[in-house]
């Protein structure tokens, strides 16, 4: 079992992906393989305490930048590290990819080079968050800006099979991010989308707003990219925000730190549960493959987390039982 890291994606690379693999290395015992521009990934390699056997190197020479067209970088950066990571992927040398790279190219090039289970145009980010009394699932969580009410339809197809099978969620509840929780709300795109989740075989609950989110009375929340990008994000900040602002009030007396001191251990449980470095790994569904997309901000924690659920993915198939459960939905509907 082996993962490609693309060494060169996110904002501090190639520092914290191979710093990302070194702990994957030390701490969770997997294989790795690091791509990227050989000598930069060699020299941030050196700086650290390791057990080599279980890192390699594949030397890519040309980077596709966070902020680059996705269009002009699949047609001119064949030798891109993150390209590699996926040729490498399909030609069977690893087993699974992971990058904090741009999100936009992580789909592109994965959807050229691995291609997508029968019945579905484009994958989805699929990001699993903590809510009342469990997970909520969202799709799409960044990969694709616009969408038609037949791929939202996709990702609610996907999000199911997804919770449903690979996490034992029984016919997960399944609503459609508006404007407002009524039926008929929204632009025309949305509209139609809920006239078709209603007539699936989907348990569809109908509309849901920003505010039911955390509820925990909704499994999968579907939307398109542009829309989940700015949740993801806004739930993200809006937890470091309410973490930082608990931490000066609890410095505001002497009560109040004797009080942290005994909150402490709930405080710790609850950062975890809100960072991003434990939800950092999201499947993109769809795909004939395994590609893990982290946040572009991901610190090393977050991008060993990634290769953790990379290696979880592969060891128990889910592309392969995805495009299963896409082939028994399909006849289901006939």
């Amino acid at each position: 079992m082996t993962i490609a890291i693309d060494a060169m994606g996110g904002d501090a690379f190639p520092e914290n992906p191979v710093l990302g693999a070194v702990k994957a290395a030390n701490e969770l015992n997997i294989h790795v393989l690091l791509v990227g521009d050989e000598s930069a990934v060699k020299a941030e390699l050196d700086k650290h305490r390791c057990n080599r056997s279980k890192i390699e190197i594949a030397h890519a020479s040309q980077v596709i930048g966070m902020d680059e067209p996705v269009a002009s970088a699949l047609r001119t950066k064949k030798d891109a590290s993150m390209r590699v990571c996926y040729d490498l992927h399909k030609n069977g040398t690893v087993d699974g990819v992971v990058s904090s790279g741009n999100s936009g190219a992580m789909l592109a090039v994965g959807r050229f080079v691995l291609k997508m289970i029968p019945g579905i145009s484009r994958p989805c980010i699929s990001a699993i968050l903590p809510a009342l009394g469990g997970k909520v699932l969202l799709v799409d969580a960044g990969a694709n800006i616009d969408c038609t009410p037949e791929q939202l339809c996709q990702f609610a197809i996907l999000g199911n099979i997804y919770l449903s099978d690979l996490h034992a969620v029984p016919s997960p509840r399944i609503g459609l991010l508006n404007v407002g929780s009524e039926e008929g709300k929204g632009d025309d795109r949305r509209k139609k989308t809920f006239d078709m989740l209603k007539e699936s075989s989907l348990n569809f609950i109908g509309n849901v707003e920003g505010e039911d989110f955390f509820s925990g009375d909704v499994d999968i929340v579907v939307t398109d990219g542009f829309a989940g990008n700015i949740l993801l994000k806004s739930v993200q900040a809006a937890a470091s925000f309410t973490i930082k602002l608990i931490t000066e009030e609890m410095q505001c007396s002497l009560l109040a730190r004797i009080g942290a001191l005994w909150l402490r251990p709930s405080f710790k449980k609850l950062q975890k549960k809100i960072s991003y470095a434990e939800f950092g790994g999201a499947p993109l569904i769809g795909l004939r493959g395994n590609g893990i997309v982290c946040h572009g901000k991901s610190n090393p924690d977050a991008i060993s987390y990634g290769v953790g659920f990379a290696q979880k993915a592969a060891d128990e198939k889910w592309a392969e039982r995805m495009s299963e459960g896409m082939l028994a939905y399909q006849a289901n509907l006939k």
